[in-house]
């Protein structure tokens, strides 16, 4: 294997070797239903990336379409199932309405900044 090839393949080796076990997305704007289609596809993928602890920051949403809530819930039904947990914080009273006007009453745990959430984001093999 000459030099070149060598170090790519140890490139590869070593980027499969980091996974993120969290996150933090930072939404912002009027979250419609093609909006949240889209955060859905992208939980999806980070939940198939092992990613299992997912905060959903909503401090800067204005709006939020209630006919996409239920597939947030859903969503967050899938990260428990993995072993980790889908978490909301910054919500305005007025999405906390949105979520229970959607359905998703209860469906995740209500933080009121990310600080509060991240402390709650901890496996059983992991600390905070």
């Amino acid at each position: 294997m000459n030099e070149v090839a060598g170090r790519a393949a140890l490139s590869l080796r070593s980027r499969s070797r980091l996974r993120l076990r969290h996150t933090t997305l930072g939404l912002r704007g009027e979250l419609d239903q093609a909006a949240l289609t889209e955060l859905g596809d992208r939980l999806i993928r980070l939940l198939d990336q092992s990613c299992v602890w997912v905060l959903l920051d909503f401090t800067a949403v204005e709006h939020l379409d209630y006919r996409g809530v239920s597939a947030l819930a859903a969503r967050a039904d899938a990260f428990r199932r993995a072993g980790g947990d889908l978490k909301v914080c910054g919500l305005s009273p007025y999405l906390q309405a949105v979520l229970r006007a959607g359905g998703a009453h209860g469906a995740f745990e209500v933080f009121r900044d990310a600080a509060d959430a991240r402390a709650a984001m901890t496996s059983p093999f992991e600390g905070p």
